[in-house]
């Protein structure tokens, strides 16, 4: 039987760029997935995202070409990513694998079984939709976001059910292709990881393309009305849509009851609980991505995987989601990293901030760039930015903090005129403004 020093079992995101990084540390890695490898994910991160204005055109043909070019687009990504990761020496194994004890995995596929050894293992089999009890799963009228590419018919009118970033970008992709659309969130902001004051700019992106923004509220019941469903509010809002799509609501699936009893602690909606190491309550089986909790960003999963993959090959690295760069794709880019104000004050720091905006970049999107730093340090230890660029700066800005830059040196680099580098600077001018006044 041949062993390995990792096994993956699930090949999204998380468990890919697992599988990528131990073979990187010249550790003997296996893959373990049932379906295409990345395909799932590719459509659920990437079919509302990058479509075009939908002002002229039938809208129902532009919905087909659309789910036409993403399919296609999710193959070729799908190939390229197989070849990577043979290329990298990794051992593929197709079919559907559950763990079988502390450092074995076995695989089923037509009727045949292999048990595969490890000195670790890694779950990335992710997780399946949560329904509520008064939104029970119904083909074509309450979905989640994983059955959007399902879609034969685009509705006129969409409820999208969920807030940070999936739910905002489903919202915005939904508009863009001509569907009105309600955004129902279980939180009064709609990115509950950035502070208020940048969170409101997000709402009010939404809401210039006409988004109803219906904040910290629970749906009571539905009534379905021919292809209309009929939506109450616990507050005695109502309205109509055509469509609910459930986009964060996640619970483990029906095979992380094997690792229960193999040991692994579950949470209240079966997902298997993790230490800060991403380690489960097994010695050295470690879970990624939705596996572990919520359905997560893109850039969340794949830092997951790299540091599982590290932990499980020996180091001692702590995953700190408050470091891994985030962007959501909407009317403007949003970006954030490190702290808030809020979470930073929880961290034991004592956070000061600093806002520049509207620094001329457009003369039709304002663009704002925020700091926030610790006052006694005068490190920065945060930045948002509503940007079109945000995408390349906020990567950026992480490294600048990690490498421990300070209020005064950002405050006074050199900063290009024109460009959004003198806008964090700015931000930054600032920021130190308030440590002196304070």
């Amino acid at each position: 039987m041949e062993k390995f020093d990792v096994v993956v079992l699930g090949g999204g995101l998380s468990g890919t760029h697992a599988a990528l990084r131990v073979a990187e540390l010249n550790g003997k890695v296996c893959l373990v997935e049932k379906a295409t490898i990345g395909l799932k994910g590719f459509l659920r991160r990437n079919i509302l995202l990058s479509t075009s204005s939908n002002k002229n055109g039938n809208k129902l043909e532009k919905w087909k070409d659309n789910l036409k070019h993403k399919k296609s687009s999710a193959v070729e990504y799908s190939e390229k990513l197989e070849k990577k990761l043979i290329k990298a020496g990794i051992v593929l194994v197709k079919g559907e694998g559950s763990l079988a004890s502390q450092n074995e995995v076995l695989v089923k596929e037509d009727n045949k079984s292999n048990l595969i050894t490890g000195k670790s293992v890694i779950l990335a089999f992710g997780s399946e939709p949560y329904f509520w009890p008064t939104l029970p799963q119904e083909e074509n009228t309450i979905i989640s976001i994983d059955e959007i590419s399902n879609l034969e018919i685009l509705p006129e009118k969409v409820l999208i059910v969920g807030s940070g970033k999936s739910g905002a970008e489903a919202a915005i992709g939904f508009q863009k292709l001509g569907c009105r659309v309600f955004l129902c969130t279980d939180s009064t902001e709609i990115l509950p990881e950035i502070d208020s004051e940048i969170s409101s700019k997000v709402e009010a992106q939404l809401k210039s393309k006409k988004i109803k923004i219906l904040a910290n509220k629970k749906i009571i019941s539905y009534f379905k009305n021919g292809t209309e469903l009929e939506i109450t509010l616990e507050t005695g809002i109502k309205f109509t849509t055509n469509l609910i799509v459930m986009v964060d609501h996640r619970k483990g699936l029906e095979q992380n009851k094997i690792a229960e009893n193999l040991g692994a602690r579950l949470g209240l909606k079966g997902e298997i609980l993790v230490d800060d190491l991403l380690m489960s309550s097994i010695p050295g089986v470690y879970c990624v991505g939705s596996t572990s909790g919520s359905l997560v960003a893109d850039s969340i999963a794949q830092e997951q995987g790299k540091v599982a993959a590290e932990n499980a090959m020996g180091k001692k690295r702590q995953f700190v989601p408050e470091w891994v760069p985030m962007v959501c794709k909407l009317v403007q880019n949003v970006g954030y990293v490190g702290c808030s104000m809020q979470s930073a004050l929880e961290k034991g720091f004592h956070p000061v901030e600093g806002i520049r905006q509207d620094v001329g970049f457009s003369d039709k999107e304002v663009e704002t760039f925020k700091i926030v730093a610790d006052k006694r340090s005068k490190s920065v230890v945060g930045s948002q930015i509503i940007s079109s660029q945000a995408e390349e700066l906020i990567p950026m800005i992480l490294l600048l903090i990690k490498k421990g830059i300070t209020v005064p040196n950002l405050a006074n680099s050199s900063g290009l005129e024109g460009t959004r580098f003198q806008g964090l600077c700015e931000a930054a001018k600032e920021c130190l403004k308030a440590i002196k006044s304070g």
